[in-house]
């Protein structure tokens, strides 16, 4: 009887804990979801390395306080008044709001967010081809290879909106239709948030082509074009939504057309493969996987994936788009033919492929908040190699920031993130490349320009890292003189300048 009354109290504590586990259950894109903040939490530091990220949260600042968005310039000394697209200005307003209601962290979080939502819409739409297990590689490598670029800009906060709208695309191609009319809506946010919106509407009208090409017969093929061409048209359409027109579309044009400044900003560069990068190995894992497992696409499949290559090669940043479209654009394809080499193993993570509970929801959403809790009492800063706190101090103690700057490329962020007028900041495509080369090679030694450069502004001071080439000249030319150095930056200033 004893050994009975156990049996029948460890079959109620096992059912018992089996709807617990249901109550509480946490999907597989919810539970790498919750993994990925986590961990951008952890790693916190690395969120903020790059200067883009103050521009970002004093425009925001700007548009919430004015209710409108910027046309001209209104943070240099050295061209107020220049016409100027704040293209990215809803992101502003999300960082913005972020470092409102927690500085620095606040901004960490919202990087975190913003990529752990990308993997949860990512996932859940892999699983739908692939092996669960597969799914969860597949993402992995994509977070690998947007880590360099994992930073608190508006392209972290537009990035699920990418994924979203590509996983639209794609499973309306499988299903032999045109996406939902409703989801050309999400330009409207897009165009606002980040210029990858260009990379949705081209691959819509892809999609367009590829369906009237693959459908069979005439009348559906006639249909598909219709259907399709009213898709593409609606989303063009919506993203014309924005303050900025027309020049939405013409702004990323100009900024290619930027050789110089393209040539010399690290995000736009080309892949060095002179050094291992994580593109390079994404890259390498997706050739080798398609090679060994010998996967065929449709042609029209192959020459989008061949575009997207073609991106990541010109510049590294797109390392970001091919990690999460391409996966997406050879699902219907790659997971068929993957899962027909494997169906005799087993895949343990199968169950976890089912939706979160509500319970499991409420539970990833305690546990995220806790986290960002716990984290926001440790206070944080920008990174000092962008934010020469100490060497500003000094000039504002002397009063010589009353007088126009002439500063490093980095730095210009920073000071404007403190209120202090720039000579040049972030907003490359805003001062152009003859302007921006002129300056890069003055301070650079390239040219004999920069006494001219400082005559021609007024420059009462400047402010260059400790080890800058225009450190050196400067201490050259009469009439300057040092007023505050350390190992993060030097300040010079003109002789007759406060003591």
């Amino acid at each position: 009887m004893q050994t009975r009354a156990t049996s029948e109290r460890e079959l109620g504590a096992g059912a018992t804990a089996t709807s617990a586990a249901r109550r509480f259950h946490i999907s597989l894109p919810l539970a790498l979801a919750l993994l990925c903040f986590l961990a951008g939490l952890l790693s916190r530091g690395q969120r903020l390395d790059d200067p883009d990220t103050m521009l970002h949260v004093v425009i925001g600042h700007w548009v919430l306080q004015h209710m409108a968005v910027p046309h001209v310039d209104f943070l240099t000394h050295s061209v107020p008044g220049t016409p100027w697209v704040a293209h990215e200005w809803l992101g502003g307003v999300v960082s913005a709001l972020f470092y409102d209601a927690a500085g620095f962290e606040g901004l960490v979080t919202m990087a975190s967010l913003g990529l752990a939502a990308a993997l949860a819409i990512f996932v859940r739409a892999l699983v739908r081809y692939y092996r669960p297990a597969q799914a969860v590689v597949i993402a992995v490598l994509a977070w690998i290879a947007i880590a360099p670029h994992w930073l608190a800009r508006p392209h972290m906060v537009a990035l699920p909106l990418m994924v979203w709208w590509m996983t639209l695309l794609v499973d309306a191609r499988e299903e032999r239709r045109a996406p939902p009319l409703w989801a050309a809506l999400i330009m409207v946010l897009w165009v606002n948030l980040h210029g990858t919106f260009l990379v949705g509407i081209g691959f819509a009208g892809l999609c367009a082509v590829e369906a009237v090409l693959m459908t069979a017969g005439e009348r559906a093929r006639v249909q598909a074009a219709k259907d399709w061409i009213l898709f593409t048209l609606a989303s063009l359409a919506a993203t014309l939504v924005t303050p900025n027109g027309i020049e939405a579309y013409l702004l990323p044009i100009r900024l290619l057309d930027m050789k110089f400044a393209l040539s010399m900003l690290l995000e736009w560069k080309s892949i060095d493969f002179q050094h291992l990068s994580t593109l390079e190995i994404w890259l390498l894992l997706a050739l080798g996987t398609m090679l060994w497992r010998g996967i065929r696409l449709p042609f029209v499949r192959v020459l989008m994936l061949l575009l997207l290559f073609a991106m990541s090669l010109q510049h590294a940043r797109n390392g970001d788009l091919i990690a999460f479209i391409a996966p997406l654009l050879a699902a219907p394809w790659a997971g068929p033919q993957l899962q027909n080499r494997t169906a005799g193993s087993s895949d343990w993570l199968d169950r976890f492929a089912r939706p979160s509970s509500a319970g499991g929801l409420v539970l990833a959403g305690v546990l995220a908040l806790l986290a960002a809790g716990v984290a926001a009492r440790f206070p944080l800063g920008p990174e000092p190699k962008y934010a020469p706190a100490a060497a500003l101090a000094a000039a504002e103690a002397a009063h010589v920031t009353d007088g126009p700057v002439l500063n490093d490329y980095n730095f210009g962020d920073f000071l404007i993130f403190n209120g202090v007028k720039t000579f040049i900041d972030g907003r490359a495509d805003m001062f152009g490349d003859p302007f921006i080369k002129r300056y890069y090679e003055a301070v650079h030694g390239r040219s004999d320009d920069l006494p001219a450069l400082l005559e021609q502004y007024k420059i009462a001071w400047t402010i260059f890292p400790a080890d800058a080439r225009a450190v050196v000249l400067i201490d050259r030319l009469p009439g300057w003189r040092r007023l505050y150095a350390d190992k993060t930056a030097v300040v010079q200033v003109r002789e007759d300048a406060p003591r």
